[in-house]
């Protein structure tokens, strides 16, 4: 697991949990692979691939493939196991990862504590529960993979990363 801090007090209730966080230096954008829990984290620094399930840090490449066409169109060319797929992203040039799952969940952004906003995740119940981590001003992008079995929370400086069980899902 690449996960180098976990700064939270107390992960969200059941069936969710923190799987930790990645601390990025200047993040641009995130996205998540089609129908796979893998997210591609872009900084200033580098581009990594890390499973949201697990926490495990799949690849690590370099920028000079990238060029800027792909952020005008916020989308990214896969590398490592994504080799070959182009990746939706969002971030500082705009883009939205999906913020509702199929059965019920869903997350909000909430300004209300400006200049430190907060996410929350909302259960199909509609009880709220405030899953970041109140240190950051700067939230870049935030929401479900399309498997909605994580979610991330990006900042400026770290992605956040939550997960479920796939029990959670099925029993449903």
């Amino acid at each position: 697991m690449v996960m180098l801090e976990n700064n939270m007090v107390d992960s969200p209730p059941p069936p969710w949990s923190k799987v930790g966080i990645v601390l990025v230096g200047g993040l641009y954008q995130v996205g998540y692979a089609k129908d796979r829990d893998i997210i591609l984290i872009h900084s200033s620094s580098k581009l990594t691939l890390t499973d949201t399930i697990t926490g495990e840090r799949l690849a690590v490449g370099q920028e000079e493939f990238v060029s800027a066409e792909h952020y005008r169109r916020l989308r990214m060319p896969g590398f490592g196991c994504m080799a070959g797929e182009i990746i939706p992203t969002a971030g500082i040039w705009g883009g939205c990862l999906p913020r509702k799952t199929s059965d019920g969940f869903s997350l909000c952004k909430r300004d209300s504590f400006w200049p430190v906003p907060d996410v929350d995740l909302i259960y199909p119940s509609g009880r709220e529960v405030c899953v970041s981590t109140h240190n950051v001003c700067d939230i870049r992008a935030y929401g479900f993979s399309d498997t909605y079995m994580s979610f991330v929370i990006a900042t400026e400086s770290d992605v956040q990363i939550f997960a479920r069980s796939r029990v959670a899902l099925c029993s449903r």
